[in-house]
């Protein structure tokens, strides 16, 4: 089992490095908010009920193992699934914060909005080398994770469709 310190769905290994700008966000949206894993353990849906092993499957083809999930003590609520072609990974996570001022950070300049998830939901096609979706119901931000990469922003945006609806 490998062990990785993750931060907002993105695997810091898998990150050559944390820019200024990206702590900052991370700095204030803790100063502003309320862990989401110590407000609501059990409101907090877990992420990777979001979306089934046959349903990601029909969108990213067969899986390397069961999807793994971050232990809600760490702070952070994130799935990760390895699919066996594609990419490398896909993220799920979810959390706390404000989505509007997040879509106004440097690392989201590029960002495509997506009224079909809501008012501020949008999907950043490269922001550092992965293409990151993000919606908000409620409280709780949904982040879908995965590479660059060809198909990245159909992929995000259809596992989205069917994680969304069970928040």
């Amino acid at each position: 089992m490998r062990k990785t310190l993750t931060i907002f769905g993105r695997n810091t290994m898998r990150q050559s490095i944390l820019h200024k700008p990206n702590l900052l966000f991370i700095a204030s949206i803790l100063a502003g908010s309320t862990c989401i894993a110590t407000t609501a353990n059990s409101a907090t849906p877990d992420p990777c009920t979001l979306i089934t092993v046959a349903e990601m499957e029909q969108i990213v083809g067969p899986l390397d193992g069961a999807p793994s999930a971050t232990d809600p003590a760490s702070g952070e609520i994130t799935c990760t699934y390895t699919p066996k072609a594609g990419p490398s990974f896909i993220d799920v996570s979810l959390h706390e914060g404000d989505l509007a001022g997040l879509r106004r950070s440097a690392d989201n300049k590029d960002a495509v909005s997506l009224p079909e998830f809501g008012k501020d939901a949008f999907v950043t096609p490269n922001a550092q080398e992965y293409t990151d979706l993000y919606a908000k119901k409620g409280k709780i931000i949904l982040q879908v994770s995965v590479p660059v990469g060809p198909n990245a922003v159909a992929t995000v945006k259809a596992i989205a469709a069917k994680a969304f609806g069970r928040l």
